[in-house]
């Protein structure tokens, strides 16, 4: 028990860790909503479908993930062995502003986050 603390200290300090939140999926599959085709991402080799996009073949659902960028999304396709993620919220946000002044001048950069929602696929 001793070893683990500085470890958990550690994990605590840096703020390391997978930099998204998965739920895993509980419930009956059925037969998913698919269409011919469609817009396809590709992000660090994983396949990202944006909202309203779906795979042209069946699929089961492993859960959802949420995240800030398209990044982390794809790293919990890779992590969590899907095959796919369908993007079905991404949101940018405004979270304040920052006043910039000069000489004679003045003006305001705004600062935004953002919010990706998707579900991690498997096909069949």
């Amino acid at each position: 028990m001793k070893k683990m603390i500085p470890a958990l200290l550690l994990i605590l300090v840096c703020g390391c860790g997978p930099g998204y939140n998965f739920s895993p999926y509980i419930g009956q599959q059925q037969n998913w909503t698919t269409q011919p085709g469609g817009y396809v991402k590709v992000v660090d080799g994983a396949t990202l479908y944006p909202p309203g996009q779906f795979p042209n073949r069946s699929y089961i659902i492993l859960g959802a993930v949420t995240s800030d960028n398209e990044n982390n999304i794809a790293k919990a396709v890779h992590e969590q062995h899907a095959d796919a993620a369908l993007v079905y919220t991404d949101i940018t946000y405004r979270t304040g502003a920052v006043a910039v002044a000069g000489p004679g001048m003045i003006w305001s950069v705004p600062l935004t986050g953002s919010k990706v929602n998707a579900q991690l696929i498997k096909f069949r």
